[in-house]
């Protein structure tokens, strides 16, 4: 019996701040925390920009121009991007972090997922062409789209949503969109798609100002699922992903944009959140979907001005007794944890969480390959420094399954 896990989400619940009077003084009391050890972000041409394991980008200005797209390669851990200046941040080009779309696949084995954007989640694996293992998988992330069902139900594909309620609004911690559900496939119906991946997630923070301009574009859409029909062989399209501005001073006059991918069954994926925090705003073009709007700029890293602290955290520690790795590749070609020959139904499987109130309820859920995903709740124990919870899951045998855990809850 195998196990892997993608990612671990604790959706925060934090009141919107209101905007207030301008503060006179703003620039003294708002630092990104950047070191300025990158230098200056100043491409001539499409970027990939690599991300640090800990995702966070140390610059001194930032400019992007126009008919420039930066974009970023994911780390190890999928964390989300942090992009942080001493000084100006000028986008007159495009910063994307967009989920990857469904794409058809007409392989011998199982459709591969479509990755979510860095700090993002993927889609749901796709089934086979044989006449087994044919049903879908369920998208990965906390809103992952239905699967697609050809035996016995006959279930269509769904596509992602956010996966956090709507008051989730401070985008601390930051994470990014869910994934579609993953499509069925046949011998009759070979060329289907797994499901698309959720927007990524990215914090532009700036000592001085951030501005968009009229050209520029910030991108955390899902990826566009795929379909012959609205039906179980469809990919789901993924969700938007997540959106922070955080700045003294904060203008946009482009696209900021964290939709859901279209196509989709039936209509695209859910919106993600664009949050903008700024003593003072310049002009505010409309954001899709609609910024939440802070009047102080909150922390961003431990190095920041306010500072990042007490931010919760949550791994899966033991799966069935075995130990987990600490930086989980979450995927279903490789398995993370390989469980030990006799291991019977069900696991028990343990999580371990920092700076969650005590007791929270963490939902399990199992993604396995070629089915719904199943899912169970418990609470946790012990103090809101170190608690952990356990629940006992039902792991098909001698194949590749993800788990995903995940709590709402409102911080003291």
């Amino acid at each position: 019996m195998s196990w892997s896990c993608l990612r671990k989400v604790i959706p925060v619940l934090l009141a919107i701040l209101t905007v207030g009077p301008m503060d006179p003084a703003p620039a003294a009391q708002f630092s990104s925390g950047s070191t300025g050890s990158l230098g200056a972000l100043a491409p001539a041409s499409n970027t990939t920009v690599v991300l640090p394991a800990d995702g966070i980008l140390h610059y001194t200005t930032v400019t992007i121009p126009a008919g420039v797209t930066v974009t970023f390669q994911r780390n190890a851990a999928n964390t989300p991007v942090t992009l942080l200046a001493q000084g100006d941040i000028s986008i007159a080009g495009t910063i994307s972090v967009k989920g990857d779309d469904a794409v058809p696949y007409s392989g011998d084995n199982p459709s591969p997922p479509s990755l979510g954007g860095p700090g993002g989640f993927a889609g749901g694996q796709g089934g086979t062409k044989s006449t087994s293992n044919n049903n879908g998988a369920a998208g990965q992330g906390p809103g992952g789209g239905a699967p697609g069902i050809f035996n016995p139900w006959y279930t269509t594909t769904t596509d992602a949503t956010y996966g956090a309620p709507a008051d989730f609004v401070s985008l601390l911690p930051l994470f990014g969109g869910s994934g579609g559900g993953g499509g069925g496939r046949t011998a009759s119906y070979p060329s289907t798609a797994a499901g698309a991946g959720g927007g990524g997630a990215i914090v532009i923070a700036s000592t001085t100002k951030i501005t968009v301009q009229s050209t520029g574009v910030i991108n955390a859409n899902g990826g566009a699922g795929y379909r012959v029909a609205c039906d179980w062989r469809a990919g789901g399209a993924g969700s938007g992903g997540a959106i922070r501005l955080v700045a003294p001073l904060v203008t946009n006059l482009g696209t900021i944009q964290a939709l859901g991918g279209t196509p989709g069954c039936p209509t695209g994926g859910g919106p993600g959140r664009v949050r903008i925090e700024a003593f003072t705003l310049g002009a505010i073009y409309a954001t899709n979907p609609a910024a939440s709007i802070a009047a102080t700029p909150g922390p961003v890293t431990a190095s920041s001005v306010p500072a990042l602290t007490s931010l919760p955290t949550l791994r899966i520690s033991t799966i069935g007794g075995v130990s987990t790795p600490s930086v989980p590749g979450g995927t279903y070609t490789t398995a993370d944890v390989t469980m030990p020959p006799g291991t019977t139904n069900p696991v028990t499987v343990t999580i371990e969480a920092t700076n969650t109130p005590v007791p929270s309820t963490f939902t399990f859920v199992v993604l396995a390959p070629f089915t719904t995903a199943t899912s169970v709740t418990a609470n946790s124990t012990g103090t809101f420094a170190s608690s952990t919870a356990s629940a006992s899951l039902t792991l098909p045998a001698g194949q590749t399954s993800v788990l995903n855990v995940y709590s709402h809850f409102v911080m003291p």
